[in-house]
């Protein structure tokens, strides 16, 4: 199969379930037997089992290990009982995928509602009017519901379970968002409804499930690991294309034959793939966030139904929503993680059928080295979920926000709002009234606009030809997207940004009216001050540290560039340079020894920071658009965590430096080029536009770090 691709080829065996003689309650195992659930699993009923016990649980499972089945019953059963239970899902697609299983138990009594961003008007008042025993939200809904708490006082003072599904979609700055929610909700729930409540989490297979829901939770966990479930036999394929690795992925899916997932990892590649396929005659269906609603329902029940075979997808389906049976799952480039590959892989195969995944190699370091390296691909351990719950400017919001939920007592103020209280008080955010704290009218008003996906400070976007807002960038981002003269889109238009004011933090554009065949690419410098070392070790013979820095990112100019091979047509510099400063966490490597004896040892640093980067990802789980990084000819390297305050990646990143260069060596090695090409060290995101760069050099680099001492 696929011999024109020159496939490597792995087979994993099929795998037997494991049950368990848990009893259910007979209403319960009616239910699931008509979904043919006949018995439990032992992971789902240990998990039960510690959940009726009073512990917080998070079960990791791969797609379809029945992770769900364990915070049902108990849900279930408390609602029976008089207790409620809010489930807490990262898309509302997955959310009203549950709705439908969960509505099964309305005949005995168990009422379900959403309560989301696309409820509407009407039907909130009526959830609020009258509760059902378990609502489906998420979190960004749950900041608006504590700010008016006193409208669902009837749902919270029954209030018993908190699912979060899929915990995993919190690594990172989100992650810091939804720590301060859920601290929010248990300040809420402790001081004025008396009640302790118990959390229930799932993941998909990382590397740090238990320690990462306890960071974002803040309490104690057990963990259960989902490994009694049922697997088909699984064909794996790793190809990497002489040409377009979207083609090959279209020409994989029309050479199987089979019901195919192919997966993307934009929206601009889904809807490429979608043009594409058009033009070969393929049936497939396009399915991204950014849809209607309705047109993402439709497109999931014409795939589910048979009616059209191929679907190209973003990670909108990577999660447990239900889209019938799948035969083939393609990757078309490496999705950042083997935590999200296994994630996508699992939706084959998922009724018994033989299944098969393929991954179609980009031309980027980190495809590269799974190409060379298919055991890790298919067998590396899983990254780490990563947050910092700490970040400064969120924190400060949720304390805010915190004084809408309730005000403050004297006995709250411990010596972290000792110092943030009196700050959010000079800016007439908050006032004391009497013995007590309140938020003040401005201070409400701020908090209604929060955007918990954010770092809190965003640029807004409004189209000049209509006047219209049409959208909004984090500061940090916006520097390098919406300066004078860039190009940028936006639902699917292409538009010339006009004006870029940082002061009042507004962009305005223009659309261009025409078909894009250029890019801008934004030409920048970045200097890096320590703040604070917090930790230092010896790494490979050299010292590495851990601490706060602060960053000056200054874009000076952009290249105009070809949208079809990257040729630069032109170059324009800023009179006056946009700059943003902000504070972050980050590690240091002082390899200073090294710059006498390294030909080219500033090239071969910047290339060494490179192609570094580019592996952190298999570490961290991160996107390589979350990190930054400086390096200097004296000989320190700088990798930062990409956003103001920090999000928790460097630090994972500082225990396993010496994992990420030995990842970095074997792909300088292993690339066939002469000089450096996309493959190695040629990053599209470099500020310099990939000048000052020596392949050898950074190669040398590596190999005497890696010098056994």
């Amino acid at each position: 199969m696929l011999e024109d691709f020159s496939p490597v080829e792995r087979v994993e065996p099929a795998r037997r379930p494991v049950f368990s003689d848990h009893p259910l309650q007979p209403f319960i195992k009616g239910v699931f037997e008509g979904r043919g659930i006949k018995k439990l699993y032992e992971h789902q009923a240990k998990g039960i089992e510690l959940v009726k016990g009073g512990k917080n649980v998070v079960v990791v499972a791969p797609t379809a290990g029945g992770k769900s089945e364990v915070f049902i019953v108990p849900a279930v059963e408390g609602a029976l009982k008089g207790e409620s239970t809010l489930l807490l899902y990262p898309t509302k697609a997955l959310a009203r995928d549950q709705l439908d299983r969960l509505r099964e138990f309305s005949i005995y009594g168990v009422r379900t509602e959403v309560y989301d961003g696309d409820t509407s008007q009407n039907a909130r008042e009526k959830v609020r009017a009258n509760p059902p025993q378990i609502i489906i939200s998420n979190v960004d809904m749950l900041h608006f519901i504590l700010l008016h708490n006193r409208l669902f006082t009837p749902y919270f003072e029954k209030l018993k379970y908190v699912v979060l599904d899929e915990i995993h979609i919190y690594s990172g700055i989100l992650g810091s968002h939804v720590h301060n929610v859920l601290w929010r909700l248990k300040r809420l729930m402790r001081k004025k409804y008396k009640r302790d409540i118990q959390f229930i989490a799932t993941s998909a297979t990382v590397g740090n499930a238990k320690d990462f829901a306890e960071e974002l939770v803040g309490e104690k966990f057990e963990l259960v690991e989902g490994t009694s479930s049922p697997r088909s036999e699984f064909h794996h394929f790793i190809i990497n294309p002489e040409d377009s690795y979207l083609v090959a992925s279209l020409k994989v899916a029309q050479e199987m034959g089979r019901k195919a997932l192919i997966f993307g990892n934009s929206h601009s590649t889904v809807e490429r793939m979608g043009i594409i396929a058009d033009g070969m005659g393929l049936d497939l269906g396009v399915y991204r966030s950014g849809l209607s609603q309705e047109d993402r329902r439709n497109v999931e029940k014409r795939f589910k139904e048979g009616k059209i075979r191929f679907l190209a997808t973003t990670s909108a389906l990577e999660l447990g929503m239900d889209i019938g049976d799948t035969d083939v799952v393609i990757l078309a480039g490496f999705p950042g993680t083997v935590t999200r590959v296994k994630q996508r892989l699992g939706r084959s195969g998922r009724k018994g059928q033989q299944a098969y995944g393929v991954f179609v190699a980009k031309e980027n370091p980190l495809d590269q080295y799974y190409v060379e390296n298919p055991d890790q691909y298919l067998y590396g351990d899983p990254e780490n979920c990563f947050v910092n719950p700490k970040n400064e400017k969120i924190r400060k919001m949720h304390i805010l926000s915190a004084a809408k939920d309730m005000m403050y007592s004297p006995e709250e103020i411990d010596e972290e709002l000792t110092v943030v209280l009196p700050s959010l008080e000079e800016e007439e955010l908050v006032k004391k009234w009497g013995s007590l704290i309140s938020i003040t009218k401005e201070g409400a008003k701020k908090v209604r606009t929060m955007n918990i996906r954010s770092i809190g400070e965003s640029v807004r976007i409004y189209d000049s030809s209509r006047d219209k807002f049409i959208g909004e960038r984090d500061s940090h981002m916006a520097i390098g997207e919406l300066f004078e003269g860039a190009i940028y889109l936006h639902g699917g238009r292409a538009f010339m940004s006009q004006k870029l004011d940082l002061e009042t933090k507004i962009a305005t554009v223009e659309p261009l009216g025409r078909k894009v065949e250029e890019y801008t690419h934004a030409l920048r410098t970045k200097e890096a001050e320590v703040v604070e070392q917090m930790e230092t070790r010896d790494c490979l013979g050299y010292p590495l540290s851990f601490g706060k820095v602060h960053i000056v990112d200054a874009v000076y100019g952009f290249a105009i560039k070809d949208a079809y091979s990257s040729t630069r047509l032109g170059e324009h510099h800023f009179e006056t340079p946009y700059i943003h400063e902000f504070d972050t966490f980050a590690i240091w490597l002082d390899a200073d020894d090294l710059a006498p004896i390294i030909p080219n040892f500033g090239d071969g640093l910047h290339a060494f920071e490179h192609v570094s980067i580019s592996m952190m990802p298999a570490i961290t789980g991160a996107d390589p658009k979350e990190i930054g990084g400086i390096s200097y000819p004296t000989g320190r390297m700088y990798v930062y965590d990409g956003v103001p305050d920090g999000n928790g990646i460097t630090h994972i990143v500082y225990g396993k430096f010496e994992s990420v260069t030995k990842m970095a060596l074997d792909r300088l090695e292993k690339c066939s080029c002469e000089k450096g090409c996309p493959k190695c060290i040629l990053d599209p995101m470099c500020g310099n536009d990939n000048r000052y760069l020596n392949k050898e050099s950074g190669k040398l680099i590596a190999e005497e770090l890696l010098k056994i001492r």
